[in-house]
This record gives C-alpha cells, structure tokens and sequence, in this order.
C-alpha cells in the first residue's frame, strides 16, 4: 500500500501531538512545600488561643469548663490535624482507584537492509492496552473506600484520646489546687498547734519532744504541699498539649471545675446499655471489621488473578524501501494486532491465594483478641467504679466525724472547758479528713473516667455534645 506526502505528515503531525500531550502531563506538578523545623517550632511557640481560634470565648473570670477546653483541642491539636490530613490522604486515594488505566506508547525506530532493496529506515508506533478483568476496578474502588474508613475510624479514636488526656488534666489541675488549699490551712493550723505547744512547753505541761512532732507533722504538710503544687503544674503543662498550644498560650486562664469532687452526683446507670454497645461499635472494632474486609479484597484479587490479564497492543509502522528517485511513491505501511497475556504453566497462583486465605483468617482472629481486650477493660472499669464511689462515701463519713468533733472541741473551749491545743488538734484532724476525702474524690473521679473510657463515650458533663456531634475541622 502507498502512502502519500500528505498522510505523512498526518502521521507525523500526530505523533508530535501525542509527544506533547505527555511533555504537558509530566510538566504539571505542585509547587514545592518544603518544611522548616527551625520555623515550624517558632511557629508553635508563638501560639495563642486568641489569634488561632477567635470564635473561642473570651477567658471570663471564672475560666473555662470542660467543654470549652474540648471545643479548643478538637480546633488545635496537632495530632488530630495529622489525623485528618490522613483521612483526606485515603479520600484522595479513591479517586485514584477509580481512575481508568492510561494505554502504553512505545515509538520505535528500525533500520532494514535487503538483499532486494536499498537499506531503508521504518518507523512506527504501537499503543499497549490493558484489559483488566472483570470486576477488579470495583474492587480497588471499595478497597480505597474501606481505608478512608479506617483513617475514620482511626480519626474518632485519636479524638478520644485528646479527650481522655484532656479529661485527667483537667482534673489533676482542680485536684492539684484543691488539695494545695486545703494544705495550705492544714500548714496555718500546724502552725498554730506547734506555737501553742511550745507555749505549754514553756510552761512545762507537756514535754518538750512534742514539739518536735509537731515540727516534724508541719514539715511533713509543707513537702505535701509542695508535691500537690508540682503536680498541678505537671498538669498544666499535660493540659497544654492536649490542647495544642505551648504552656504559655494557657496565662489568664483558669480552669473551671468547680464541683468536681461531687461524686454523688455522678451516675452511669442510665447508660448501662453501652456496654453492648462498645463491644461491637468502639473504633477499634470497627477498625478490626475494616481490616478484615481488606483481606477479604485482597483474597478476591488473588483469586482473580487465576484469569490472566489481557493486553492488546495495535501498532502501525511506515517506511521507505531504499534511496529512489521518486520515495513517495514508493512508501510502504504495515499493521500489526499484539495480544499478550501470562500463561499459568509453572503455578496457578494458589501461593498468593493460600497467603490471602492466611491473612483473612489473621484478621478474623485479631477481631476477636480485640473484643477479649474489650471485655477486661469494660470489667475491670465497671466492677472498680462503685469500689471508688463506696470508698468516697466512707470518706464522706470521716469528714462528717471529724466535723462533729471539731465542732464539740469548739463548745467547749468556748465554755471554758478545753484548751486551744484540743481544738487546733481537732482542726487539723478535719482537714486531714477533707484531704482523704479529696483523694478518694480523686479516685472516683478516675474510676469515673476509667468508665467513659471503656464506653468510649461522655456519661456525663457538657462535652458530651461536642464528642457525639462530630468535630470541628482544623
């Protein structure tokens, strides 16, 4: 067949069209983003509340409650920005899943020499197309589907924990400031008790090594004061982090938890039917399920592969037939229809098979080691829960005695009956009371937490909306 000058340069006009359209394709990319952690470390320092988040309310005179702390960590904690980003990573993955193959061009370039004929050069061009099997586009579409659940799943997971570390903060901060108050008196009273001995030693009613414990009781209260105030640091710095912001971002802040060490008013009862519920809709089992489904793709893919993968490939190439007078009419072209394919002579696939097999029954079996992990923590919590609340009552009952009898040192030193050193004595035996009760608050309020953990949800305070509802985006 003879091809005119008009038809090559048609051919050529289209192969220089196709080299174009993939220079351009190959020259769009993003602009560079590099990073600076000298910068990125200037940056975080110079955080503050205000100018990263100006729809949080002002800091009143009070503080903040809980919730606010939450509505700024969901807005500023860099791990939950990490989580998110992952999650628009695995979006972006199902666009590419869903994305037809592009054909392959191979340009190619061939020099011929004949025993009839002139050496000549011919050139040609195949396109390589690849005929995927049925169904395996639909598979990476819900392969890339199923870990944008993931990254989900593993989003709410990473936005409890900021919860929960925000949650204990919280409280070692009101805990730590409580007890430092109650210390504080505790110290004035020694105080008080060890000058009132000292004047009775003076006076020789008691002898003088009582006031030497009494020294050694208000050495004791200023070292426990110390440690309370160390720890309500700690915790102001632990609380700082789980937010997202340096410690200093948190001046002129103050925490508001006022009634924290109100147990009786916490009560799981009426949500007793979460446990059910953890065990079946916690992150970490839905993160088991998706995985489980992963494997349960990658089996089918395998399977699949058994089918082999069709490419066709058509290709055209054109030349000359040697140096003549007249080349143009002396063009030949030729065709040509490629078709390859894996031929299964050496296996059948059935390793990669028996590997997919193993891994979807891993997964089934991790299913189940995550839901026994579920049953002790969910044990462990509900069975500590009321221990903590009935050791905080007992508590409750010291204080009480000891109120009454501070009470009765009182009336009788105001009828004369008593001496100052009783009713000092008695005023500190309150407060060390008030200070047991605090600690047993403390721990009921853990125990309390420990709870909300296991049930991966609020059972009380205003913070629960926020949790349930969703979270703001950063």
């Amino acid at each position: 067949m003879k091809l005119s000058g008009g038809n090559q340069s048609s051919l050529a006009a289209l192969a220089l069209a196709a080299a174009a359209l993939v220079l351009v394709a190959c020259a769009s990319a993003p602009p560079p983003a590099p990073l600076s952690p000298s910068g990125s470390a200037a940056e975080f320092g110079a955080r503050r509340l205000e100018l990263l988040a100006p729809d949080l309310p002002l800091p009143p005179a009070s503080g903040w409650d809980r919730a606010q702390w939450l509505h700024a960590a969901l807005l500023l904690n860099p791990q939950l920005s990490e989580a998110r980003s992952q999650v628009t990573a695995a979006a972006a993955a199902e666009r590419t899943a869903a994305q037809h193959t592009n054909p392959n061009l191979n340009l190619f370039a061939e020099y011929v020499s004949a025993a009839a004929h002139s050496a000549a050069w011919v050139y040609g061009l195949a396109l390589d197309f690849v005929l995927r099997r049925p169904g395996e586009r639909a598979l990476m579409i819900d392969y890339a589907a199923i870990e944008t659940a993931l990254a989900r799943s593993d989003l709410t997971e990473s936005i409890w924990s900021v919860r929960a570390a925000l949650r204990q903060s919280l409280l070692d901060v009101a805990c730590s400031r409580d007890e430092a108050t109650l210390l504080e008196q505790l110290i004035s009273a020694r105080q008080t008790l060890l000058s009132a001995d000292r004047a009775r030693v003076d006076a020789g009613d008691i002898a003088r090594a009582q006031t030497l414990a009494d020294e050694l009781e208000l050495t004791r209260a200023q070292q426990r004061l110390r440690q309370a105030q160390a720890r309500g640091a700690d915790a102001l710095a632990r609380l700082a982090a789980a937010v997202g912001v340096p410690l200093a971002a948190l001046d002129g802040i103050a925490v508001r938890w006022d009634d924290w060490a109100d147990i009786g008013a916490l009560d799981p009862a009426p949500v007793a039917n979460l446990r059910a519920a953890a065990l079946i809709g916690r992150p970490e089992i839905m993160h088991a399920l998706g995985e489980y489904d992963l494997a349960e793709i990658n089996l089918q893919h395998e399977v699949a592969r058994r089918w082999p993968e069709v490419h066709l490939t058509p290709g055209y190439a054109w030349g000359g037939n040697g140096v003549r007078e007249d080349p143009l009419n002396d063009f030949t072209q030729e065709t040509a229809l490629g078709v390859n394919f894996e031929l299964p002579i050496f296996n059948q696939h059935q390793g990669p098979i028996g590997e997919a097999l193993a891994r979807r029954d891993a997964a089934g079996r991790h299913l189940l080691a995550v839901q026994a992990g579920l049953f002790e923590q969910i044990d462990r919590a509900e069975r500590a829960w009321p221990r903590a609340r009935a050791g905080w009552d007992d508590a409750a009952t010291v204080v009480a005695i000891a109120q009454r009898q501070q009470s009765a040192e009182q009336r009788s030193l105001a009828a004369g009956a008593g001496d100052r050193s009783s009713t000092v004595s008695a005023q500190v035996a309150a407060t060390e009371a008030r200070l047991l009760q605090l600690s047993a608050a403390y721990d009921a309020e853990t125990a309390f937490g420990a709870l909300e953990d296991a049930y991966r949800r609020p059972l009380q305070g205003s913070e629960s909306e926020l949790v349930l509802a969703g979270n703001p985006q950063s």
